[in-house]
């Protein structure tokens, strides 16, 4: 009795099965996806874009007109030195805030929803979740409000013949309290925010596709300018405070604007890509639907038509 053999199977090392599925369904995620400027992708520049003068432009122009006094050259100086320069940073930065809160909610928003999207096969790690609600948390509770808090309260301080720093009194002192709070709160979120992003939410919306390889790119760029930048900006800021005001001035005016501009550029150029992707995808809002004649259409309209007897429907039974 003849005996027929069949041909060996090499068995598939795990491993291997693993890579290749894994793979497979980062191909699936990695689409190309339609782009659209639209509602969100204007907010994003325009809301954001203004505040790249007020960190460059606007102090340099301040000093030449004399209101800057060295070694009084931060932005928190620029702020307080007219009252022209006030109600301007006050606008701009009450923008970018606004701006951040859609950019960043939509984000987060975005990137959840792909994530759950994802093909079963890919099991993304549970920190990307919690990065993303701790990385939005932030941006909503702890950069906006103080930014708000900052240009709200003046910073305002006294120097005295020998060059001495003193502290104002009453009312004044508790501006100064508030604003210098604030803006340390705001750097330390920023901070935060920044490490979030390049130690856990870039790295792995790159690898699972949920994301533009630009605009983590960008994002990744930023994040790293702001980590750095903060981190060095501590113990700059201690010794402008209790070492050298004058030696330290400089120094800690590039920390503001290195810093402030990695994070407008974030604003900007990181979230334009997204903004776009989902304008295309789930618009905001149609420019359509704002021509005049739907305005008539929704507020004339009823008015010229409307008759009194009409209320009676609305009656309560």
């Amino acid at each position: 009795m003849a005996v027929t053999r069949g041909r060996s199977r090499t068995p598939r090392s795990p491993t291997k099965e693993r890579s290749q599925s894994k793979s497979r369904a980062k191909s699936v995620a990695a689409v190309e996806r339609p782009q659209k400027f639209g509602f969100r992708s204007i907010l994003a520049i325009f809301g954001s874009g203004p505040m790249f003068i007020l960190l460059t432009y606007t102090p340099w122009r301040a000093w030449m007109d004399g209101l800057l006094v060295f070694p009084d050259i931060l932005i928190s100086d620029t702020i307080a030195c007219s009252p022209w320069h006030r109600s301007v940073y006050t606008t701009g930065i009450s923008m970018a805030a606004l701006s951040s809160c859609v950019i960043y909610s939509e984000f987060a928003r975005a990137l959840k929803q792909r994530i759950w999207d994802l093909p079963k096969i890919i099991k993304p790690p549970v920190t990307l979740e919690m990065a993303i609600d701790q990385f939005l948390f932030t941006v909503l509770c702890g950069v906006v409000p103080n930014l708000l808090i900052l240009i709200s309260f003046m910073f305002i301080e006294e120097v005295d013949e020998s060059g001495n720093v003193a502290l104002p009194d009453g009312e004044d002192l508790i501006q100064w309290i508030l604003h210098v709070l604030a803006a340390t709160l705001a750097f330390a979120g920023l901070g935060i925010c920044a490490f979030l992003y390049a130690w856990h939410i870039g790295p792995m919306a790159l690898e699972l596709g949920i994301e533009s390889k630009r605009d983590t790119y960008t994002r990744m760029v930023c994040a790293c300018g702001i980590a750095i930048t903060v981190m060095f900006g501590a113990p700059v800021r201690l010794l402008h405070i209790y070492w050298d005001r004058e030696a330290m001035a400089f120094p800690l005016l590039m920390v503001e604007v290195i810093a402030l501009g990695f994070g407008v550029a974030a604003n900007v150029f990181g979230s334009a890509g997204m903004m776009m992707e989902l304008d295309a995808s789930h618009p905001k809002l149609l420019f359509r639907h704002l021509s005049l004649g739907n305005w008539w259409v929704t507020l004339i309209k009823p008015l010229v038509t409307f008759r009194p007897l009409e209320l009676k429907k609305f009656k309560p039974l």
